[in-house]
Formats: structure tokens, sequence, C-alpha cells
């Protein structure tokens, strides 16, 4: 076991190493292979797995130098101190740069770096095509909800009418003979439901008596309940609000599709209605706060989804960047961002319609369109209902977060990978390389 020191006055670590330590540091080395072993089954990374190893084998070499007794005190005790100071040192880098403010530091340093970097990229970055092209399509989606009830043909928007699926409306607000809505007899007739028989498009209205009035109110008239409140409704009223109300944006405004009345602006702010909206103290120095949640509700149904549009088009832009480049699969904040407006937008007509403090009551009536379309339309104390084009930006905005996760990592192909069902062809076989002067070269 344990070799003789002679020279007792030069060597002092060695007087200190007898045979109980060769047994124990023997159990200890067997102890640390077998737990390398299941290690290296469980390991992910080939740069760590080779890594482990090379420990193995270097253990068991000490190993081996023990149980021979073929070694020196001094090496053991010289090894030992030496793997100490190694993870004392690396702990305390890890320790260091691991703080966010040393960050910097570990960047700009000239110190030795051991990091897999191939294998971290293979396992974090995505080099498919299947996840991009899948958010292509959602975010597609996302914004063909803004803009079809525009462009879409008529005929394709009565069959979905006929399924029950405005493609106008992102939600409705009732007439009433409280409430009603005075437009231009020009024949240009919003959609919505109608009590009666609804006119067709281009027809100019003629009461009773033939007469031909300059304009028409649409539920005395028109016997109209309810009138679709599409997105383009919503972002015309932007141009009528005081935001705007000194400047003017003609590359949108001068558009045909921007042109005309916009009936969210009539529904919420037409009249006396912008001046009920504004946030000021009370007789007694306090503030109203359904007015407070009025007008958040109503001028953040424009503003909100105004900028979900134009995140829409920021993240249909990242995405086609995706398909064709080294991208990352994590989750970005655009789609945090993405969600989060789609959100706000989505429920805040209920907070526009609200009356008094009730907002469980205001959310009730919302989504009643929904749930019970009889009572929505029976009931006198809703006004503005939810429609289903609505909730469309919220679930694909909410899928986009949720594809990275779903779709599984494909690593990048080695040169060496070999595509699956494809078999090693003999020489034989091959007429290439059947010609003896031809492997000749080849070797």
């Amino acid at each position: 076991m344990a070799v003789k020191v002679n020279n007792t006055q030069t060597i002092r670590k060695s007087k200190r190493w007898n045979e109980k330590d060769d047994a124990a540091l023997s159990l200890l080395l067997k102890k640390k292979i077998r737990e390398i072993g299941i290690s290296i089954r469980e390991c992910n990374t080939p740069y760590e797995r080779a890594r482990l190893k090379e420990t193995r084998q270097h253990y068991r070499q000490m190993l081996a130098k023990v149980e021979t007794g073929v070694y020196n005190g001094d090496i053991i005790f010289a090894e030992m101190q030496a793997a100490a100071a190694l993870r004392g040192e690396q702990q305390g880098k890890m320790e260091f740069y691991s703080k966010v403010t040393n960050g910097r530091q570990y960047v700009n340093s000239y110190q030795d770096m051991d990091f897999d970097y191939e294998a971290a990229f293979r396992k974090t970055r995505y080099y498919g095509f299947a996840l991009p092209f899948v958010m292509f399509i959602l975010i597609a989606a996302f914004l063909c909800v803004f803009i079809m009830g525009t462009f879409l043909p008529a005929n394709i928007k009565d069959t979905a009418q006929e399924y029950q699926f405005n493609i106008n409306a992102m939600f409705v607000y009732k007439l009433s003979e409280d409430f009603d809505i005075e437009i231009a007899n020009d024949g240009k007739w919003p959609s919505g439901t109608y009590s009666g028989q609804a006119p067709k498009q281009g027809e100019i209205y003629e009461d009773l008596q033939g007469n031909v009035p300059e304009t028409v109110k649409l539920y005395k008239d028109l016997n109209m309940t309810s009138i679709d409140i599409s997105a383009f409704d919503i972002i015309k009223a932007w141009f009528r609000t005081p935001m705007l109300a000194k400047t003017r944006l003609d590359f949108l405004e001068d558009n045909k599709h921007f042109q005309g009345a916009s009936y969210y602006y009539l529904c919420f702010l037409s009249g006396n209605k912008m001046d009920d909206l504004k946030i000021q103290k009370d007789a007694e120095g306090s503030y109203d706060f359904s007015v407070i949640l009025r007008h958040i509700g109503t001028y953040g149904t424009i503003l909100f989804m105004i900028i979900s549009f134009l995140l829409g088009i920021i993240v249909l832009i990242s995405t086609i960047i995706r398909m064709f480049t080294y991208t990352t699969r994590k989750l970005h904040v655009l789609h945090w961002l993405l969600l989060i407006f789609s959100l706000l937008a989505f429920i805040s007509p209920a907070l526009a319609s609200i009356e008094g403090t009730e907002l469980t009551a205001a959310f009730t009536n919302y989504f009643m369109n929904l749930t019970n379309v009889e009572q929505f339309a029976a009931s006198g104390d809703v006004t503005a209902g939810i429609g289903i084009l609505f909730l469309i930006p919220a679930a694909c905005s909410l899928l986009l977060l949720v594809c990275p996760k779903i779709f599984r990592n494909r690593l990048k192909r080695r040169v060496t990978s070999v595509p699956r069902g494809n078999k090693q062809r003999l020489a034989q076989d091959d007429p290439y390389l059947m010609d003896e002067e031809v492997l000749k070269n080849l070797v």
C-alpha cells in the first residue's frame, strides 16, 4: 500500500499519510467514479460528457496508483490542494460574474471562459421553419381582423352573417328612443340589426309622404335596433378627438376608407358626451369614479386598438425575418405587449358604457351579446355588446405566446448527420465504386 518514506527530514507531508488514509482514499475514488458514471448517462451536452469522462479517467488512474502503492504522498497532497484551490477559484468567479453589475467586467475580461457555446445555442435556438410559419398565420389573422370588414366582398359578409358571424362588428351599440343617431340621407347605410326590413345600400330613404329628407334617424326612420362598430369607425373617431383636433394626417384622412361618419364617435363622443368625460372634482372636492372609468374606456378603445395594430405589424415583420434567419425561440416583449394591449382594447368598450360604479354589471351586460342575444336585445339597461370578432386578436396574441413552448426544438444538423431511413451503400451496388482503378485512387 503506502510507500515507505526514507528521507523523513525533507518530506514533511508524507509523514501524515498511512494505510488508513489509503483505504479511505480508495473508497472515495471508487464512489466518485460511480457518481461520474451516473452523471455521464444523464448529461445532455457532448462537451460536458467529454469533460466528465476525462475526470473519471483521471480518478481511475489515481485509484490504480493507490491500489498498487506506486505514488508519493507529496503528490497526493499537491493534487488535492490544487483541486481545492481550482474549485475555490471557479466558485468565486461564478459568484462574482453571476451578479448583474459585474457582467460587463466578465464580457470585457481576457480570462479563459469555460463555456460550451455550441451546446447552449443548439438547446435554446430554433433552426426550423414550422414555428415561424404558424406564427405568421396567427399574426396575419390578427391583422386581418381589423381590415377584413372593409375589404371583403358583400356576398362573403352576407354568408358570414347567416352563420351569426358578423365581420363588420368589433362590438355593437344598441339604439333606442332615448338614444338615436342622425346621419345623412345618401344611401350609405351602416351595418347593424333592424326590427323590420333593412334598406338596400345605395337607395335613398323616402318617408310615407314620398319626401326625401336630408338627414335620417336610424332608430326612428329605419327601424335600426343596433349598429355595428367596426375598426375603421374607431380609428376615424381618433381624428375627431382633441388629440388630433389641430393636426391632420393627410395620408390617412385622404383615404376613402377613413372618410365619412364615425359611428363610434356618434355613440360615445358626440354632442355633450365629450364634456361629460372630463375628469374634474365635484362640489365636495372628490372625483367621480365612473367618469374616470368611462374616460379610460372611451379614449382607451381608440388608443389601445391602434397600438395593438401597430404592434401587430412589427411582430409580422419580425416573424417574416425569423423564417430566413437564425433567431431565438424565446418569448419576446413584443408578444407580451401585443397580448396586453389586445386585452385592454377588448375590455375598454365595457368601461366606456359603464353607468355608476358597478363593474360587474357593466361586464355582464357587455358579454350578454354572446351568451344571450335575445336578452341583450330586450334589455333596456344594456348599451354595448361584444362581438365575436373582438375575441380573435386576444386569442391570436395568446397563441403567439404559447407556440414557442409547444413546438419542440429541432437541433441544428451536423455535417455528419444521415437522413433517417437512408442505408449505407455497398461498393458492389454502386457502378462508380465498382471500378477497381477508382477504388485504388480513393484509398
